[in-house]
């Protein structure tokens, strides 16, 4: 057999650890990741939409009182007697624009959980490499070179001994 110089084992080896420290921050980031995407989701698709739709009932029914106390207001039995409703007009105005409001921000949020849910979705393919390169292809790397620093391990035992 001819003559190896194998006399730095130990630099193979802490490239062997690197290979695995890595594997092991690839899959913690890759699991961040999904959880961050998954948070971002839900309160894009689930919670927006959930917000403006309560608001929207909110105000439908603040605006329907708003509108009972101005027709009570106008409704009398003379047209003499009438009082002047100018509050009561200036409630249902307000009511009725924070309903367009509330209803304009609903419909943003659901365009809104469209497009995210679609750019996550791309998104998911490039973790799905880093997944695999941190739970398969980087772990399989460091076995093959402990697998190679052994033999090398006891080449050099029999070169010695």
């Amino acid at each position: 057999m001819t003559h190896s110089d194998v006399r730095d084992i130990d630099s193979l080896d802490q490239l062997r650890l690197a290979v695995e420290r890595l594997a092991d921050r690839l899959t913690l980031s890759s699991q961040a990741l999904h959880a961050t995407i998954h948070r971002v989701e839900e309160h894009f698709s689930i919670e927006q939409p959930a917000y403006w739709r309560e608001q929207i009932r909110r105000a439908e029914r603040e605006l329907t009182a708003a509108q009972d106390q101005l027709s009570r207001k106008r409704s009398t039995v003379r047209s003499g007697d009438r009082v002047p409703a100018t509050e009561e007009f200036k409630i249902v105005a307000r009511w009725k624009t924070r309903l367009r409001f509330c209803q304009d921000r609903e419909r943003l949020a659901r365009r809104v959980a469209i497009e995210l849910n679609q750019e996550c979705e791309k998104v998911r393919g490039p973790i799905a490499a880093l997944v695999e390169q941190g739970e398969v292809s980087l772990p399989k790397a460091a076995q093959r070179l402990l697998s190679l620093i052994d033999r090398l391990r006891a080449y050099q035992d029999g070169q010695s001994g």
